[in-house]
């Protein structure tokens, strides 16, 4: 930590922190650093391993990527189940008088449409 100072530095003292390279070090700690800035620059490179660095490795990561999408692309289609959950023959010939019914709407008219819309409701009496 540094102590306070009565009198500001002496232009010598000023010049001498301007010219170093490293600020606020000590001497000591300037001469470990380029010795060992020295020795990393000496020493041979070492070669790189890692995961990513063979080509074989990107080719199996591609395949997985492009199984997974496949997978999920196929389990994800609208309809597909598995052939679990069939519906109930009676429910399937509801399922397929509801298409043939909903394409004669078209067959109806404005007026009676119209019509339909606006008869009373009546309700049957309970017994």
């Amino acid at each position: 930590m540094n102590t306070p100072r009565s009198t500001p530095p002496s232009e010598g003292e000023i010049d001498t922190l301007l010219a170093r390279r490293y600020r606020d070090t000590s001497p000591e700690f300037e001469a470990r650093w380029v010795a060992l800035k020295r020795e990393l620059r000496s020493a041979p490179a070492g070669e790189r391993a890692g995961w990513f660095n063979a080509w074989w490795q990107w080719a199996a990561l591609g395949s997985a990527a492009a199984a997974a999408a496949l997978i999920f692309a196929v389990w994800s289609r609208p309809g597909f189940d598995g052939g679990r959950n069939r519906p109930s023959p009676v429910l399937a010939e509801l399922f397929e008088m509801e298409f043939v019914l909903g394409r004669a709407t078209a067959l109806l008219d404005a007026e009676s449409r119209e019509a339909l819309l606006h008869l009373p409701a009546t309700s049957q009496p309970r017994s």
